[in-house]
């Protein structure tokens, strides 16, 4: 009796397990149709912004017409304008298929944040980012264990997903303080909605098709590659305190023990 129970036991726990790994499974096989949709919805524009430039430059090259020079400006600028979109969708695309195929070379090793965070700055700056950004560091403190270019590439993907989608953003603050073991990040100036979508992302990686109901297909592929960047570093979001600011967005980033960076 005892073993046919023990039996039964078995069998209903092998029934329960197959039958996770067949949700799980189905989850992973429908986030994959969602991306390979997302990545096709971007292909379209990298063929626009190329149609754009080969359009812009045979009409200068046409020898038959001649341009003023306000005009020949204006051919210049939307060649300029859409090799700039060319080359963030080209980077982004790489991203998406090389972090959903588990092929990011990602080193961690100690690394400055406060490098990395006037990396971030310098970076969004160059992009003409028009939403204000202030960033507030300790000028010494632990070295983080990160890899320095990859997260200084999420941030910033987190970064253009928040100015994207939040219209009523008006100016964005990045605040790091060193705490036990861990360097906390907190971005203010963002509203609820937003910072929903991040946090349920961040909790459930695969999800991507519930993100896609909520913000444009470019900012999905970013928020679902910067989040994995972030996730292979284990960084990790701050836990929810109902105390706190309520539109802040807080990271956990891993600290080296017994190692001062003095700017």
């Amino acid at each position: 009796m005892c073993e046919n129970r023990d039996s039964s036991v078995n069998e209903h726990e092998l029934e329960k397990r197959l039958q996770e790994a067949q949700y799980q499974l189905s989850q992973l096989q429908a986030s994959n149709r969602m991306i390979w949709e997302l990545l096709v919805r971007l292909g379209s524009r990298l063929q626009r912004s190329s149609t754009s430039i080969k359009t812009a430059v045979s009409s200068l090259l046409d020898y038959d017409i001649f341009w003023d020079e306000t005009t020949q400006y204006e051919f210049l600028q939307a060649i300029d304008s859409s090799a700039d979109e060319l080359a963030d969708l080209i980077i982004l695309m790489t991203l998406a298929f090389r972090s959903q195929a588990k092929t990011l070379e990602i080193e961690t090793e100690p690394n400055a944040i406060q490098e990395i965070l006037v990396s971030l700055r310098n970076n969004l700056v160059k992009n003409e980012r028009s939403t204000p950004l202030t960033i507030e560091y300790p000028s010494d403190g632990k070295p983080a264990l990160v890899d320095y270019q990859y997260l200084a590439v999420a941030l910033s993907l987190l970064i253009e997903v928040i100015i994207g989608e939040d219209k009523n953003v008006v100016q964005l603050s990045i605040q790091a303080t060193e705490a036990k073991n861990t360097w906390r990040l907190q971005i203010t100036g963002l509203n609820k909605p937003i910072i929903a979508i991040i946090r349920h992302f961040f909790g459930r990686l695969n999800d991507i098709a519930e993100v896609v109901k909520q913000i444009s297909p470019e900012n999905a592929l970013k928020l679902m590659t910067g989040c994995r960047i972030l996730h292979l570093q284990n960084i990790k979001l701050c836990p929810q305190d109902t105390t706190e600011n309520p539109a802040m967005l807080c990271l956990l980033i891993p600290t080296v023990a017994n190692s001062i960076f003095i700017a």
